[in-house]
């Protein structure tokens, strides 16, 4: 007989879970781009959505082991732990005026309490809940969370007295997000369950109350802990919601799953963008939002060395045709003069130019000398103003060709498509060749045959680890010396738009477009290997009397089907940078980056010719 009331309960979680992510994703895109200054200034800006999205999709099957446990092997996702817990860490620099030093000290104390609070979950501290529940007469299990919840008082508090000393606002931001966070673990350490041998799990809807709490009770506080700068409570909220559940969840409820049945991976935030590290986090960043606009609280900008940098040529020019058409054409005539500007600007930085004079942006230039006159003539007009419209054209007109001239020139700084997949090969050399090495001598000492060897924790271990290991070598390659062993080989840098480096976001987000690419290589080079070593030495096929072995057969149309995925992922790389006018594949569209050629010691620009186009 079905039960009504389970049913409806089974129907409404399916409807949630399915819809949450989308709902969630929405607002992250309505954020970015309909708030971009203010999503920007609380550390949820357009990177932030690439990488919580497309991104955290990309890497659903990149996951870093960490070490072994009993039987068993500790990882980490990156779509479900590692992207969320980084956005987490940029959203709190939002919140301290110390920035690095104070995430330092907050994820010491979010360390330093998952480690203190783990102790009274491992099995060694079983009678600390025996004890807890027969001083308060209260069921087994409930000791134990009594037990976590005087240590995480107990924390706060001592937390509260040492920021309390402190400057009363940096000292009440920091209590109050670490208060925050501790509640959010505790109330997940309540509700979240152990399933030995597939993981861990809360039930609906008890898992949305404490994200949802987080967000309430932030958009509370914010008068007090963030005058002035009440949109403070979005990040705060999401800090809390994300690393709350991170230690309620998936680091105290964690010491059971061990050696408790088959030996497998258990991965942090293993179920991706269905995982409530990953989720947790926007649902707090959702229900603080919304409460913040319920209130008519303003969306005021919180910190002005946050604000995104100047628009591209490319998108003035289209903001001066969109208010051309709307008939202001004096806003128009301003908007094509700063796009005009603001092309000189870009094509002197790539070329290394010395600056020009306020009044001439094109002197010194590898241009024609109508291009200096045809740029002063708009300048002129944005300075008069008018509103007809045959005006306003003719500017739009100029600007559009001082656009592309200034792009043209630029371009000549940009690394070539043929440079930049010799870099890539070379790259992917450095990383495939130790996994080889590694896989061949796994599959020799494994013992079985070829279901054996693909069943072995270590093997899977160790193709699930090289995708991630590659893409970190990649990630810290760029951001830390901004190009990789390839790049450097052929003088190629990775920059950002103000050709700076790119920081480790900027590197994280350009790479997840190559990680569907490291995964048919991580997932397909060690079952070739497998079946090459393993399959015996029965005939597979025979052509013109000559005798195919099975595992040489099985070896080539698994390396074939590898090296086709290869090839057609890195075409659609190839067409995405021949079709983008800065060269730029898909993720350095998302994270605003360039590939550029190094200059000379000398600082000399390379050689452009002049341009060759002229505006009517």
């Amino acid at each position: 007989m079905i039960d009504p009331s389970v049913l409806a309960n089974d129907i409404v979680s399916n409807v949630v879970t399915l819809a949450l992510p989308g709902g969630l994703w929405a607002l992250l895109f309505l954020l970015a781009w309909e708030q971009p200054f203010f999503a920007e200034r609380i550390g949820f800006g357009r990177r932030t959505f690439w990488l919580l999205l497309p991104g955290a999709l990309l890497a659903s099957l990149t996951i870093l082991p960490l070490g072994p446990i009993s039987s068993d092997w500790l990882a980490v996702s990156f779509a479900g732990g590692v992207f969320p817990l980084i956005v987490a860490c940029l959203a709190f620099e939002r919140l301290q005026p110390g920035g690095p030093r104070s995430l330092g000290l907050f994820l010491l104390t979010v360390g330093a309490t998952a480690a203190a609070l783990l102790v009274l979950v491992l099995p060694v501290s079983d009678p600390v809940g025996g004890r807890l529940s027969g001083l308060f007469g209260v069921p087994p299990g409930v000791g134990l969370d009594l037990a976590i919840l005087l240590a995480a008082s107990a924390i706060a508090v001592v937390v509260f007295a040492v920021t309390s000393g402190a400057r009363a606002t940096s000292g009440a931001r920091f209590g109050s997000v670490v208060a925050l966070f501790l509640g959010v673990l505790v109330l997940t350490f309540a509700a979240a369950i152990t399933l030995p041998g597939v993981g861990i799990a809360e039930n609906f809807p008890i898992y949305l109350a404490p994200p949802i709490g987080a967000g309430l009770i932030a958009v509370a506080i914010a008068p007090r802990v963030f005058p002035g700068e009440e949109g403070l409570a979005l990040p705060a909220a999401y800090a809390a919601g994300t690393f709350g559940v991170l230690v309620g969840a998936d680091v105290l409820h964690q010491p059971p799953l061990y050696g408790s049945g088959p030996a497998g991976i258990y991965a942090i935030g293993g179920a991706g963008v269905l995982d409530l590290v990953y989720l947790s986090g926007l649902i707090a960043l959702g229900t603080a939002y919304a409460a913040h606009r319920l209130l008519e609280r303003p969306l005021r900008p919180v910190r002005a060395e946050a604000a995104p940098g100047t628009p591209a040529p490319s998108a003035r020019l289209a903001q001066a045709f969109r208010e051309g058409v709307f008939g202001r054409i004096d806003v128009s005539l301003r908007e094509s003069a700063l796009a005009g500007r603001e092309a000189a600007d870009r094509a002197r930085l790539l070329l290394g130019a010395p600056p020009a004079p306020s009044d001439r942006p094109w002197a010194g230039l590898p241009i024609p000398g109508w291009v200096v006159s045809d740029e002063a003539n708009l300048a002129a007009m944005a300075r008069t103003g008018s509103m007809d419209g045959r005006e306003g054209y003719r500017g739009w007109a100029t600007a559009r060709w001082l656009v592309q001239i200034g792009r043209d020139l630029g371009r000549r700084r940009f690394a070539s498509i043929g440079a930049r997949a010799l870099a890539f090969g070379i790259d992917l050399l450095v990383v495939v060749l130790p996994a080889v090495a590694v896989w061949t001598a796994l599959v020799l000492t494994i013992p079985g045959g070829i279901g054996a060897v693909a069943a072995s924790l270590l093997f899977n271990v160790a193709a699930f680890g090289f995708i991630a290991i590659a893409f970190l070598y990649f990630v810290l390659a760029e951001a830390i010396a901004g190009t990789t062993l390839g790049k450097a080989l052929l003088g190629l840098e990775v920059r950002d738009r103000r050709l700076g480096p790119p920081g480790l976001e900027g590197a994280l987000l350009r790479n997840v477009s190559a990680l569907p690419l490291l995964s048919v290589l991580g997932i397909g080079l060690p079952i070739a290997i497998l079946f090459l070593l393993k399959s015996g030495s029965a005939v597979a096929l025979s052509i013109a009397g000559f005798a195919i072995p099975s595992g040489l057969f099985a070896f080539v149309s698994v390396l074939v089907f590898v090296l086709g995925g290869v090839g057609v992922l890195g075409m659609l790389g190839v067409l995405c940078i021949a079709l983008t006018g800065e060269r730029q594949r898909l993720g350095d569209v998302m994270a605003g980056t360039w590939v550029v050629r190094r200059l000379s010691p000398t600082g000399a620009p390379p050689n452009a010719p002049p341009a060759a186009v002229r505006s009517g």
